[in-house]
């Protein structure tokens, strides 16, 4: 949904950490213990992070240097991965002085903009205070005044930046050692109109960043959208604040712009303004209603040179998309290219040019029955005409990820699921011009524990020169530098102290197949208890199934993670499940396509039929002790599951933060997957999919529903329409509510945790570890 598929729920590790790794060129042995040694994972465990590592925590700042700050001293400084020096760029306290969230350096390396006092804006926003801190003179200047601001962003050149205040942009430069900041727009309101910046929806469903301005590559040129919510319908939740405290005697009301399915949505504009002429009035972008209609979504805003700059615009239900090349000087837009899908939504492309040619992901048939994946595609672009599309990724795996072309070798970088392995994840090379096949540079990767990465991400230099691979999975992360032969350069974090930790507790054995099921090969993996023997059918196991199986989601990666799973399979002894079933991404386009427009059914089916299917198959499995669990979108999944379930596979069920009905979500995800909620659209199909018209499903069932009450996102009126016409039925659940707590729950995790094992507890007739 960005429904949240929960990673803090979960707790993977490998998350980024504060400290850097010391780069070394040590191979980092593992011991390898006998199982009698090892020990159970405990919950308190998992939800501490004990078990998480360190990723990459550089940023490169050339060809050949990275900035990292230095675990123990917090100096910031700077690694050569040339000739292996390391430098301190910055002392300490020039950041811990102002306690410092964030830093970046200015394109020319003057200058360092540093935020502090942070504040969490919507998911990914965080409003701060900024200063400008000058390297050769050691002076600060604070921006805006000391106004706190929910963005401040460098220029690619010299050292201006633009800024957001009252959701208004300004843009601040410096000449001949002079400060000035120039206003931009003038009519941001708070809360009603953004510009620079986006409201809630477009933050949470469209660019995922709290960020919509774009300088273009010479920073002569600024694009921003703007966001007017004045017609949009507002959200409602109580704060019920610190309990005790005469400030909260009477519940504080928080008001949220939130367009719910078929209700109004933000309207967008897209503008453009020439920074070099402080007299320049801005450019309107326009969208192609012709094609899109007036009621438009804009997704993505990409420079291809410093004259021109491609919008992509979608209709309203995100089926059909435009490209459109506008020209930096007056504004005049050509469709470039039209993506329609009269059988799914539309994946909307951000392009890349490089002399001469437009790369972009578009789906592209397979040559297979599982029809198109997405594939890193090559157009020529001539006198604002797309020609010569090429297929530069052919075949039946899906491109996730475009990350850029190497100019020196005429080669393209992407990062890709594996050949008939949608869990993986891999970084691969391919000539520009077409001449050879791509290939798997990850793939060749061996972690210390003497496997190939399955799981890697990128991040380049700026001439593409060098490169770091972060190989998350299948064995905790690993962080490793490479030249462009790629050959290593050195390794950069290798995780020793968390894979030392790893080596003393007993690990589920992982079972991966497919089960064919109404048509399709749905993925499946277990986790079994380390003990279980799978030739003994005489000792029957509980299983829990974890659950997501939202549209274009995949539950099943080669993510290396010690999480929830890992307890219930070697401390409480159950099976851990999880199925990848039809809607679910990177199995082709015609297995993905199956949940259009019918959110709560297939999926829900291939959740229960599989899951049938594995207590019909395997004797160790315990047919009467099976539940499943799930969070938000997932949350969704288990309570339907639960209550369209006739042959009784699940016998209890966890629904945290769940969608109880899409009329309550908000439009741009939902209208998306499912369509207008209007009787000439697809009302029926919002009718069919409202778990609160179905809860007769979960009567004489376990059932328990979980929810924070300050949810932004998946909001607690959700909970509360689904346990009041639970109640009013007559059927008996649990419900926990966490006050004035947020999608995640993060500062519940322990009773949050506890409570569920101790329900699973009931549910499978564990040992009570609870009743004192």
């Amino acid at each position: 949904m960005t429904l949240r598929t929960c990673l803090l729920g979960i707790f993977l590790t490998g998350l980024a950490g504060l400290g850097a790794g010391r780069p070394s060129d040590e191979p980092v042995k593992v011991q390898i213990r006998e199982d009698d040694d090892l020990v159970p994972v405990t919950l308190e465990d998992i939800y501490s992070g004990y078990y998480s590592g360190t990723s990459f925590n550089g940023s490169w700042i050339s060809a050949n240097e990275i900035m990292f700050r230095e675990s123990g001293s917090l100096n910031v400084l700077t690694y050569n991965v040339e000739d292996f020096t390391t430098s301190t760029f910055l002392n300490a306290t020039v950041l811990t002085d102002w306690n410092a969230t964030t830093y970046s350096l200015s394109a020319d390396g003057a200058y360092v903009l540093i935020g502090h006092s942070a504040v969490s804006g919507f998911r990914h926003s965080v409003f701060r205070k900024y200063v400008v801190y000058e390297i050769a003179t050691e002076n600060y200047v604070e921006v805006a005044d000391g106004e706190t601001l929910p963005l401040a962003k460098w220029s690619p050149v010299g050292n201006s930046l633009a800024f957001v205040l009252e959701n208004n942009v300004y843009y601040r430069e410096i000449s001949d050692g002079n400060v000035t900041e120039r206003q931009l727009t003038f009519n941001g309101i708070e809360d009603v109109i953004y510009n620079g910046v986006p409201d809630w929806v477009y933050e949470e469903e469209v660019l995922s960043a709290g960020s919509a301005l774009w300088f273009s590559p010479d920073g002569q040129r600024l694009v921003i959208a703007s966001f007017n919510d004045t017609d949009v319908l507002e959200a409602e939740y109580f704060y019920y604040g610190e309990p005790g405290d005469l400030e909260y005697q009477y519940p504080e009301k928080v008001t949220l712009k939130y367009p719910k399915a078929g209700t109004t949505n933000p309207t967008v504009t897209l503008n453009l303004i020439d920074l070099s002429n402080s007299s320049a009035s801005w450019i309107d972008l326009s969208a192609p209603e012709d094609v899109v209609g007036e009621d438009h979504i804009i997704f993505t805003v990409a420079w291809l040179t410093e004259d021109l700059v491609v919008g992509t615009w979608t209709n309203r239900v995100q089926n059909v998309a435009q490209l459109v090349l506008y020209n930096a000087s007056t504004g005049e837009g050509s469709n470039l290219l039209t993506i329609e899908e009269s059988e799914g939504w539309v994946e909307v492309p951000t392009p890349i040019y490089h002399e001469g040619s437009v790369l972009l992901l578009t789906n592209q048939d397979s040559g297979t029955s599982a029809g198109s994946f997405s594939h890193l595609t090559r157009f020529t672009l001539s006198n604002g005409v797309l020609s010569n599309e090429t297929d530069l990724s052919p075949g039946s795996q899906a491109v996730t990820s475009l990350i850029g072309a190497d100019s020196l070798n005429e080669r393209v970088y992407f990062l890709a699921t594996g050949d008939g392995a949608p869990s993986q994840r891999n970084l691969y090379v391919v000539p520009l011009d077409g001449s050879d096949s791509p290939t798997c540079i990850s793939c060749a990767i061996e972690t210390p524990e003497g496997n190939n990465c399955l799981y890697a991400a990128a991040s380049f230099s700026s001439d593409f020169s060098h490169y770091v691979v972060t190989c998350s999975g299948p064995d905790p992360v690993t962080v490793r530098v490479y030249n462009s032969s790629h050959e290593q350069v050195l390794s950069w974090q290798e995780n020793e102290t968390l894979r030392a930790k790893i080596s003393l507790v007993l690990k589920p054995v992982i079972k991966d197949f497919y089960v064919t099921v109404n048509g399709y090969n749905a993925k499946v993996r277990l986790r079994l208890p380390p003990q279980l023997d799978e030739s003994d059918t005489d000792t029957k196991y509980p299983m829990l199934v974890y659950t997501y199986a939202g549209p274009n989601s995949a539950r099943i990666t080669e993510s290396g993670s010690y999480g929830f799973w890992n307890y219930m399979a070697t401390n409480r002894s159950v099976i851990h499940a999880e199925i990848d079933g039809r809607g679910s991404a990177y199995k082709g386009s015609n297995m993905l396509y199956e949940i259009y427009r019918n959110l709560g059914t297939v999926e829900i089916q291939d959740q229960i039929a599989v899951t049938k299917a594995l207590q019909e198959t395997y004797g160790w499995i315990d047919a009467d002790r099976t539940a499943i669990w799930g969070w938000s979108y997932g949350g969704f999944t288990s309570t339907m599951a639960l209550s369209t379930d006739t042959d009784s596979v699940f016998k209890c069920a966890i629904a945290v933060a769940p969608v109880s009905s899409w009329i309550y979500y908000d439009s741009i995800y939902t209208e998306r997957y499912m369509g207008l909620p209007t009787e000439d659209d697809n009302l029926a199909g919002y009718n069919a999919s409202d778990a609160t018209r179905l809860v007769e499903g979960i009567r004489g069932k376990k059932y328990m529903l979980i929810h924070g009450t300050a949810d932004d996102n998946v909001h607690y009126q959700q909970a509360l329409a689904l346990s009041h016409v639970l109640a009013a039925a007559d059927i008996q659940f649990e419900q926990v509510s966490y006050t004035d707590e947020a999608h995640s729950l993060t500062s519940v995790y322990p009773h949050l945790y506890h409570t569920m094992d101790k329900f699973w507890g009931d549910c499978f007739g564990l040992e009570d570890i609870y009743s004192t």
